[in-house]
């Protein structure tokens, strides 16, 4: 089957999610190989974009996009190495600026949006699903670093599942003015947003990826406050799951209706 360019918006949405989370905990005493393998989870999702097709027209190795993705990358080995906390916050921010840049370059490339205010607007709903699936995921494994560092500050996952819940906000408004910015567009098409199936999709997509996680980002709350990070690391792991599922339909959704949702 032919790699998808969804597939390769998937891997930036991901790799700018990590990135972005990992730059607000570059500070927290984790050690070198926490920044190690949560890198990988960003590396790996921009090697993937960056060489499978269709990155860009076949043969534009340099094309903009891609550039920034691999800029992206490599900063890998400077922030996964034994370097001060404020090198690494710095170099994962580039790198942050540096993925959003290339999935929001990517989108313009490769859809029919356009530009101007509905190129914002879904630039920003691609971010928004990004930073969602990103910080859950990093948050969960932040988690059992209690196991390892016991006297780890429980403010730290506090603060991150705080970010978490942030991120699930924005990425419901970002969401709903989607909606409204492309209603004549999708209308043009007979696509009626309002109607049932829509309705279904997008009321799915909404509560499986972002009010049920938003949800269990309260419970993981109620659970830090009694200092009980396990607890707290269970419920991040289901709300990891719900949020994978919701992204899933996201993409789906933008093969549906040629938006991201």
């Amino acid at each position: 089957m032919a790699w998808s360019s969804l597939g390769t918006q998937f891997c930036l949405e991901l790799a700018f999610g990590v990135l972005v989370t990992m730059a607000a905990v570059a500070r927290a005493p984790l050690g070198t190989f926490f920044f190690q393998l949560m890198g990988l989870t960003a590396l790996v999702p921009l090697c993937v974009a960056i060489g499978l097709d269709p990155m860009a027209d076949a043969g534009e190795w340099l094309a903009l996009p891609r550039v920034l993705a691999g800029v992206a990358a490599a900063t890998f080995l400077v922030y996964a190495g034994p370097v001060r906390a404020r090198t690494r916050e710095l170099v994962l921010v580039v790198a942050s600026v540096a993925s959003a840049a290339s999935l929001a370059l990517y989108l313009r490339d490769v859809g029919s949006i356009g530009s101007g205010l509905p190129w914002a607007v879904a630039s920003l709903s691609a971010l928004g699903t990004g930073l969602v699936g990103g910080s859950v995921g990093l948050a969960m494994v932040f988690g059992h670093w209690y196991l390892t560092i016991p006297t780890l500050e429980v403010a730290w996952l506090v603060r991150l599942n705080r970010l978490t819940m942030i991120w699930m906000v924005l990425s419901l408004a970002a969401v709903l003015a989607t909606c409204a910015v492309f209603q004549r567009d999708l209308a043009a098409r007979d696509i009626d947003i309002f109607g049932m199936w829509p309705m279904f999709h997008i009321g799915t997509r909404l509560l499986l990826g972002i009010a049920m996680p938003l949800l269990f980002g309260w419970m993981c709350a109620q659970s830090l406050r009694y200092r009980n990070t396990r607890s707290a690391t269970g419920i991040l792991y289901a709300s990891t799951v719900l949020v994978l599922i919701g992204t899933a339909v996201s993409l789906f959704l933008q093969d549906l209706y040629g938006v991201p949702l």
